[in-house]
């Protein structure tokens, strides 16, 4: 007998059946329950079929309404429950995905506030019931005595899944509020929720709207969040009875507070209406609770940095009146200093190893102020300060606090950025002119002149940080890493590898363990500039190690290959810098002779590149570019290429054109280019075909030559031009060494004339005749009888001899 499938609607009445009746809920009915109903809305096709299906829905929000509106009471079944709001919140998410018209009957269900008030974390269960009159809160001397201890007492498996609870209800709400069809429907009905729960003469449902507050900002601060919080009046009335609440309160409201600073205009109005509060309790001894210290202390550095940045919409005015100067003033540096202690000490007091909430405000107040050169030297003075960060960044699971780590790591680190010709004389004009921004504490908003953020200080720091031993910490975050920790890593790697001192030691500490994944990546869809940004870092941090380090030693030679592909990658960086270290690596790993290697760098497109840089405007970059080309021209199909009249005439012109360029390296990597792809008849041809050609290889070949016929004063003009011939551009110097131009002009000399050897001995004797007419036998005798290179002379000889074979008259 055949047997007949359940449809999906069916299956979805057959659970809501059993979950209404039975007693003992399996967490996966719940989860095959949103599946059924969400693949009987894509099937549902007449509008009778649709309204059935949203009557199920209906019975579903009731049902999870029954399932999160339950409250733990400690005994052994709380597991359980917390195990089956959790299945409950992830079938929601699933529910609310796509689905406007679901999403608007979860916040019109009392799903929604039952959302808001869960558990979600052991600080804001509060024994209250006792104490919950409004006249008790009021007064200060009937307050709990033992507020500190309010959590209910749960077991350990139980908070942690309580504590789990917390980013799925942060998920969903945040897709449900995009979803949302009128969002200001569902700001307005939030509102309400948050100011009855607040309002309230129990104490237990106040800490819950607090706690919902803070959820709704964690969610969605740009619309939500911050439209409640700029209700009119509220954070005024928050602060009018907030230090009366018990400090599990005072710490939820406080770091509500700190998430709403990353908002422009809500950070304005908590810095007006807050800031005192959250001053007295970080100056004024208000409390000594850690925690809610180091909470209130994170909120003033966001208020203190955008003050220092003098964002027009940001900042303390007005908070005492006129905006006094002094150690009071939010946004000086001295108050941004005491902070960074403050953060300092929490994370080194011992008392606090197992605190990871003291510990993440303490990280996350760091990782804002340590932007702050001040900062950065105080961290980076504190071998104590330090050392705990490494520790806590190896012990640490939460991608929160790994985050907070390695900004501050990356703050540490960080060179300071590249400005481009056309911004420096921006700048320059603007210091002229006196127009540079400054905050209310007179320092220029973009903090470019200030000394601790030079570059030898920033080398000095990264030195410091590695002779320290920050390679395992960053090991330890490296696990599991998010995105965004990764992309951060990658560039504290990249900083930390800049100063040559420590490579080696990088290298012995595992540092290529972690770039070479990251180098080798795919970058992410979904993450495409995070994952762009850190391949980027991570390829240019093996380039530096691949232009100082011999490739075969520091990267073991069956991982060398794999070096290719990143580096060619970065050949189409933007950044000049990127393209300059790419192609030095690249050099280098040329050089091995590696047929491997070579093969990949061809297959790879990475000749194309390469000569599309030699046209770069950048002289390192044109020369990196070319001197790259030079290595791989040993390699017989890149040889080939270049010696197809097809594919080679134009190659051929380019590098004809760099012998004549004013960088005496670039000249140095085309004419030697030139002297090995000579030794093919077609190249000659080629070289002789080019208008300028012989004019470019006597230059070369003459350069500097002084024949004995010459008068001393011009013999002196005409060493005087070639060696600022050779000693001008990048490398001029302002006393120039005479041996070093001399050897220099024999580089070049050497290059010209095994040109001329081949276009004689190869080439044939119609070249010779043609090079013969246009001076070149004078030019190689006296380049024979001047030259003190034993390598110069004998090319020389050597073409002057193939002209007489050939029966040309040497005179």
């Amino acid at each position: 007998m055949a047997s007949t499938s359940i449809s999906p609607e069916d299956k979805a009445k057959d659970i809501l059946g059993t979950l209404s009746t039975s007693q003992d809920i399996m967490p996966t009915l719940i989860t095959d329950l949103a599946a059924s109903l969400v693949t009987a809305r894509a099937n549902a096709s007449t509008d009778e079929a649709k309204k059935s299906i949203k009557a199920l829905q209906a019975q579903y929000l009731d049902q999870c309404n029954t399932f999160l509106s339950k409250q733990l009471s400690s005994d052994e079944n709380d597991s359980q429950t917390l195990q089956v709001q959790s299945a409950t919140l992830k079938s929601l998410l699933r529910m609310v995905m796509d689905d406007t018209p679901f999403t608007d009957s979860f916040f019109a269900s009392p799903v929604y506030p039952s959302i808001l008030r869960l558990n979600t974390s052991t600080t804001s269960t509060l024994k209250s019931e006792s104490s919950s009159s409004l006249n008790t809160k009021n007064d200060p001397s009937k307050k709990l005595s033992s507020s500190a201890s309010a959590a209910s007492a749960t077991t350990k498996t139980t908070q942690e899944v309580a504590s789990d609870l917390k980013p799925m209800v942060i998920i969903l709400l945040s897709k449900a509020f995009e979803m949302a069809s009128n969002k200001d429907h569902v700001r307005d009905m939030s509102s309400e929720i948050v100011l009855a729960d607040i309002g309230s003469d129990k104490l237990k449902t106040r800490a819950a709207g607090f706690q919902a507050l803070g959820l709704i900002v964690q969610a969605d601060m740009s619309s939500i969040g911050a439209g409640l919080l700029s209700k009119e009046g509220l954070l005024a009335e928050l602060m009018d009875c907030i230090e009366l609440e018990p400090e599990e309160i005072q710490i939820s409201l406080t770091e509500t507070l700190s998430m709403a600073c990353s908002d422009t205009k809500t950070r304005t109005a908590i810095g007006l209406h807050c800031g005192e509060f959250l001053k007295s309790i970080v100056h004024k001894g208000a409390t000594k609770n850690q925690h809610l210290k180091g909470a209130a202390a994170v909120a003033l550095t966001k208020i203190s940095l955008a003050e220092s940045r003098k964002d027009p919409s940001v900042g303390m005015a007005g908070l005492e009146g006129d905006a006094k100067a002094g150690s009071n003033n939010i946004g000086s540096a001295e108050e941004e200093a005491n902070l960074a202690k403050l953060f300092s000490g929490l994370l080194k007091d011992d008392k606090n190893d197992n605190n990871s909430a003291i510990q993440v405000n303490a990280v996350e107040g760091l990782a804002y102020s340590s932007i702050q050169p001040a900062v950065k030297h105080l961290i980076i003075s504190d071998k104590a300060l330090l050392l705990s960060l490494f520790q806590l960044a190896e012990d640490t699971k939460s991608n929160p606090m790994k985050y907070g780590l390695i900004i501050i790591f990356n703050n540490l680190t960080a060179f300071r950025k590249r400005l481009s010709p056309e911004q420096e004389q921006m700048l320059k004009l603007k210091k002229m002119a006196g127009t540079l921004p400054k905050s209310e504490s007179g320092r220029l908003s973009n903090q470019e002149d200030d000394p601790l953020d030079d570059e030898p200080v920033v080398n000095r720091r990264n030195i410091t940080l590695t002779k320290l031993g920050i390679m395992p910490a960053l090991h330890a975050i490296s696990h599991q890493a998010s995105e965004n920790v990764a992309q951060s890593l990658a560039m504290v790697l990249r900083n930390l590898i800049t100063p040559t001192e420590t490579r080696g030691l990088l290298v012995q500490q595992g540092v290529v363990r972690l770039l070479i994944p990251m180098a080798l990546k795919q970058a992410s869809p979904q993450q495409k500039g995070a994952s762009e940004s850190t391949k980027t870092a991570s390829t240019q941090a093996l380039a530096k190690l691949c232009i100082t380090l011999d490739p075969r030693l520091t990267f073991k030679n069956q991982r060398v290959p794999e070096l290719v592909k990143p580096f060619i990658w970065l050949l189409d960086s933007t950044d000049q810098l990127c393209q300059f270290e790419s192609l030095m690596a690249l050099t280098n790993l040329g050089s091995m002779g590696d047929v491997q290697i070579l093969s990949l760098i061809v297959q790879e497109s990475g000749i194309e590149k390469m000569e599309n840089l030699q046209f770069s405007e950048h002289t390192l970059v044109r020369r990196a570019a070319t001197e790259s080309l030079c290595n791989m021209i040993f390699f017989e199909p890149v040889f080939e290429q270049y010696s197809d009249p097809k594919t080679g005439k134009h190659k051929i012109h380019l590098m004809l054109a760099l012998c004549d360029a004013d960088d005496f390296m670039t000249r140095r990597a085309a004419s030697g280019a030139l002297a090995v792809l000579s030794t093919s008849p077609q190249v000659c041809q080629m070289i002789m075909d080019q208008e300028r050609g012989l004019e470019i290889l006597t230059s070369l070949a003459s350069l500097g030559v002084i024949p004995k016929t010459m008068s001393k004063a011009e013999a002196e003009k005409v060493e005087a031009k070639a060696i600022e011939d050779v000693m001008s551009g990048q490398d001029a110097v302002a006393v120039v060494d005479h041996d070093v131009a001399v050897g220099r002009m024999d580089e070049l000399r050497h290059r010209g004339a095994e040109c001329f050897k081949n276009l004689v001995t190869i080439g044939g004797k119609a070249m010779s005749e043609k090079i013969a007419a246009q001076g070149g036998i004078q030019m190689l005798a006296n380049l024979v009888q001047s030259s003190k290179s034993e390598a110069v002379q004998y090319c020389a000889v050597e073409a002057l001899k193939g002209m007489s074979e050939q029966g040309i008259q040497l005179q």
